[in-house]
């Protein structure tokens, strides 16, 4: 009896370390894309990933380095929010459903534009020598809005606040822990 109990709770422990994996993944997904660090996002993929992300279709490291090019010169922000997300986890392969909303800002005729997007990413992932990775991403979308927030500005000193950075590592969420202590 006493051994049974010890495999339910490895294998217990295991699948929420796992999951745990999987869903540290997806945020430094979200993070790579938001700081425009392709590193950072090839790192969730395998290497023979692949992508079906709205009009592109194919390797998923091959998404990346058009997305991030793309996303510095058309789009002055992107943030993104993950919601509900499931995690099914099956030995050394799993599958999992991400609820997001991406803000992207724009530029257009001197005014910046905030859009949004709601949509799933919906993964299948392989566990291999490297670690949890995607190999299969469908972007499922649900709605979206053309400036989903109006043109005015919210009138704050954002002056006062800490500024992000896309184009390199300098931005404050690549800060070893304990940097801000000083």
């Amino acid at each position: 009896m006493e051994d049974s109990v010890s495999i339910i709770n490895d294998e217990g422990l295991q699948t929420l370390l796992d999951k745990q994996a999987i869903y540290d993944a997806m945020m430094k997904y979200c993070r790579g894309v938001d700081r425009c660090d392709e590193e950072l996002m090839r790192s969730v993929y395998h290497e023979d990933a692949q992508d079906h992300h709205g009009p592109f279709t194919g390797p998923a490291w091959e998404f990346v380095e058009v997305f991030v090019p793309q996303s510095r010169s058309e789009s002055s922000f992107t943030m993104h929010f993950i919601g509900n997300m499931t995690i099914e986890v099956d030995g050394d392969r799993a599958s999992s459903e991400a609820y997001f909303v991406a803000y992207v800002g724009r530029r257009e005729d001197g005014n910046e534009f905030v859009d949004a997007f709601g949509g799933r990413y919906v993964d299948d992932w392989e566990r291999r020598d490297t670690g949890w990775g995607v190999v299969t991403r469908e972007v499922v979308h649900e709605w979206s809005r053309a400036d989903g927030f109006g043109l005015q500005p919210f009138p704050m000193p954002t002056e006062t606040f800490a500024q992000p950075k896309r184009d390199d590592r300098e931005d404050l969420s690549f800060r070893p822990p304990g940097a801000l202590r000083g």
